[in-house]
């Protein structure tokens, strides 16, 4: 079973979910460029796509980067187990 959480950014609900460790993982791998560096566009592409359930949103949908920052922060520290501080 998938482990959900709903969380609320910006007044809005989201249900978001982990992923397995090996999906994590590719994540991670598909959003790096050739030299290996995390580009933040794909990352964020991935993490809405595959553990933003509900409501599916994309970057485009949003007007202000500090929801999709507390987005992406909220999945991240969900994902890991523990808290995640962007840096």
């Amino acid at each position: 079973m998938t482990l959900q959480k709903t969380i609320t950014v910006g007044g809005k609900e989201y249900v978001i979910q982990k992923v397995p460790p090996r999906e994590w993982t590719r994540m991670r791998d598909r959003s790096k460029d050739r030299n290996g560096n995390i580009v933040e566009e794909r990352l964020i592409d991935e993490i809405f796509k595959h553990m933003v359930v509900e409501p599916k949103v994309t970057m485009d949908d949003f007007d202000d980067w500090a929801e999709v920052q507390d987005i992406f922060d909220e999945v991240a520290a969900f994902q890991l187990g523990r808290h995640y501080r962007a840096e």
